[in-house]
């Protein structure tokens, strides 16, 4: 009797203690699993940010080169031809800056947030034509080519210090 008792005891302390093992190395699985499926996330995360962030680099480009063709261009029908070009381009840069905003840093929204009227406003600005600014509804000014030139330079200055922060580019390692 003693020995069957003491088989049976064994066989339930040998269960528990599998039973516990496996626990174990299932957190442990878990665990691995998740840090994995973070690094896959923050991956994509970045990858997806550096896709949208590059298309915004190559419309802003687009607008700082037609705004330079806008300052160059003579006769009236060439200079609406471009400046409605110029528009259309902003059109696709403030949807490329919606949807920054919605996966960037306070900081990115903030940007956008302050700088896209300007982008609207400038060639207006370049011809004095008598607009206001969205955000303070003074009047916008007026601007010489060269600091429209310099303005938009600036914007996208900004906006490339701010992109590179945001994906961790160019920051020392620790």
């Amino acid at each position: 009797m003693i020995g069957l008792v003491g088989v049976v005891a064994g066989q339930l302390v040998n269960a528990w203690r599998e039973d516990r093992r496996w626990r174990r190395e299932q957190e442990r699985e878990d665990v691995r699993w998740a840090r994995e499926s973070k690094r896959e996330s923050v991956k994509l995360d970045r990858d997806t940010k550096i896709l949208i962030f590059g298309e915004l680099l190559q419309s802003l480009n687009r607008a700082h080169s037609l705004l330079d063709r806008i300052r160059e261009a003579s006769g009236k029908e060439a200079l609406k031809g471009i400046t409605s070009e110029y528009l259309n381009n902003v059109h696709k840069i403030r949807a490329k800056a919606a949807e920054v905003q919605l996966i960037c840093s306070p900081d990115m929204h903030r940007f956008f947030s302050k700088g896209m009227s300007d982008m609207w406003l400038l060639p207006a600005m370049m011809y004095g034509v008598d607009v206001d600014d969205p955000r303070t509804g003074e009047p916008a000014g007026t601007l010489s080519a060269e600091d429209a030139m310099d303005r938009i330079s600036g914007f996208r200055s900004d906006f490339l210090r701010l992109a590179r922060n945001e994906l961790v580019i160019g920051a020392t390692m620790r």
